[in-house]
C-alpha cells in the first residue's frame, strides 16, 4: 500500500499538485481494495517486513559569529592526513549511529545508547556573545536516560590506532566535562582504553579516580609505563583539555591538563576491561565485558597522533586556541566546512534620516 505525504496538507495554488494527489489516493484506495478481495478475512492481510522503531529528536542550539574583515584567520595543522590517525573534533557532533573521524582515516567512532547534544558552556571562540550557545558537547550516561551506565563509544580495531609497532612515540588528547567521580563496581572511570591483542602485551588506559587524579597506563612489547598525577587535578561540572604523550625512548610518559604539565608518579598497572578479545578503542567506558567505568559527563573532543610525540609547545598552542598543535590565536583558527548564523543591529530609518540632518 502506499502513502503519499502531499496529501497531509492542501495545496491550494498548484493545480496539477492536487490533481496528482486526488489521483494517488485514489490509486492507493483500488490498489489496497484489490489486495483485501484475494484474502477471505480482510483481518488477515499482515505485513512480514522487520519491524523498526524511529525517533526524532530536535536540539535548539544555535551558534551566532561575525566575522570582521580586519582578522586574519589561518589553517590549522590537523587533519594532516598523516600523524593524525583521529579527529573527533567537529562543531557540531551529530548523533546518528556514528561520530564521524574528520582524519582522513575513517576511524568513524559508534555509538551505544541515547546521548544528547547540551551546550558545551565552553568558548571555542568559533561564537559571540555571552547569550549564544559557544560549543556543543554529546552527553553521556545522563541518570534520566534508561542507558545509564549503558553509553559509550567505541572505535574498531585498526593498526594506526595501536600503541603496538610504534617507533618513536604516540599522542591523545580529550576535551571532557564530568560530573560524578565515584567508583563503579570498584573500577574509576575509564576516559577511553584499548588493547591491542588478546594477550594483553600492548595498550592504552586513560582513567579518573575518585580523588580526581588522572591515571594512566601505556603497556608496551609487555611493559606497562603507568602513572598518576600528584594530586587531584579533575573536578566535577568543569572541562579539561588532557593531553597523555609517550615517547618510545626512555618510555617517558606526561600529563598536560589545560597546558600544565603535571607531576606524575608511578603506580601499577590497573586492570584491563575483562573481554580479552575486545580490541576496539573504547572511549568512556573500561570495555567489552565490562559493565563499569562508565563516563557520567560531557565529551567534546578527541585527537591521536601515531608516530609524534605532542611538545609542550604545541600543547599550549592547542589550549590558548583550543584547535590546533599552531601557533595560531585564540578565534583566529579557520574552521573548515562550519557556517554560523550572524545577526547585526541595524539602525531604523528614523534615526538615520535624523542624523544625516543634524551633522
Amino acid at each position: 500500500m502506499s502513502f503519499d505525504i502531499r496529501s497531509s496538507r492542501a495545496l491550494s495554488n498548484d493545480p496539477f499538485g492536487r490533481t496528482l494527489t486526488d489521483l494517488s489516493k485514489r490509486l492507493s484506495a483500488f490498489l489496497s481494495k484489490d489486495q483485501a478481495a484475494q484474502v477471505e478475512n480482510p483481518e488477515d492481510i499482515y505485513s512480514d517486513a522487520q519491524d523498526v522503531e524511529s525517533v526524532a529528536k530536535y536540539h535548539s542550539l544555535t551558534l551566532v559569529k561575525k566575522f570582521p574583515l580586519n582578522v586574519f584567520y589561518s589553517s590549522a595543522s590537523e587533519p594532516d592526513l598523516d600523524k593524525v590517525k583521529l579527529f573527533l573534533a567537529s562543531p557540531f557532533p551529530n548523533l546518528g549511529n556514528q561520530l564521524i573521524d574528520d582524519s582522513g582515516f575513517d576511524n568513524h567512532a559508534t555509538i551505544t545508547g541515547e546521548p544528547v547534544l547540551v551546550d558545551g558552556n565552553f568558548d571555542l571562540g568559533i561564537a559571540d556573545g555571552s547569550s549564544n550557545v559557544r560549543s556543543v558537547a554529546v552527553r553521556f550516561n545522563r541518570p534520566e536516560s534508561q542507558y545509564e551506565n549503558g553509553e559509550n563509544m567505541s572505535i574498531p580495531d585498526v593498526t594506526n590506532l595501536r600503541v603496538s609497532g610504534i617507533i618513536s612515540g604516540i599522542s591523545y588528547f580529550i576535551r571532557f566535562r564530568i560530573f560524578n567521580l565515584s567508583q563503579q563496581n570498584g573500577q574509576d572511570r575509564r576516559l577511553f582504553e584499548k588493547t591491542d591483542d588478546s594477550s594483553r602485551n600492548n595498550g592504552v588506559q586513560l582513567y579518573v579516580t575518585s580523588d580526581g587524579k588522572l591515571k594512566v597506563d601505556v603497556k608496551r612489547a609487555g611493559s606497562s609505563h603507568a602513572f598518576q598525577t600528584a594530586a587531584g587535578v579533575i573536578a566535577t561540572n568543569t572541562v579539561y583539555d588532557v593531553f597523555l604523550t609517550y615517547a618510545v625512548s626512555g618510555d617517558v610518559v606526561h600529563i598536560y591538563v589545560n597546558g600544565v604539565d603535571k607531576s606524575l608518579s608511578s603506580v601499577s598497572g590497573p586492570p584491563w576491561h575483562s573481554d580479552s578479545s575486545d580490541l576496539s578503542l573504547n572511549i568512556f567506558r573500561r570495555g567489552g565485558g565490562s559493565a563499569d567505568g562508565y563516563i557520567y559527563g560531557d565529551f567534546y573532543a578527541m585527537e591521536n597522533w601515531r608516530e609524534k610525540v605532542v611538545s609542550s609547545t604545541e600543547v599550549s598552542h592547542h589550549f590558548t586556541n583550543k584547535w590546533t598543535l599552531a601557533d595560531i590565536l585564540f578565534g583566529q583558527v579557520a574552521i573548515s566546512n562550519y557556517c554560523v548564523s550572524e545577526t547585526q543591529t541595524v539602525p531604523s530609518f528614523s534615526s538615520s534620516f535624523t542624523s544625516s540632518f543634524t551633522h
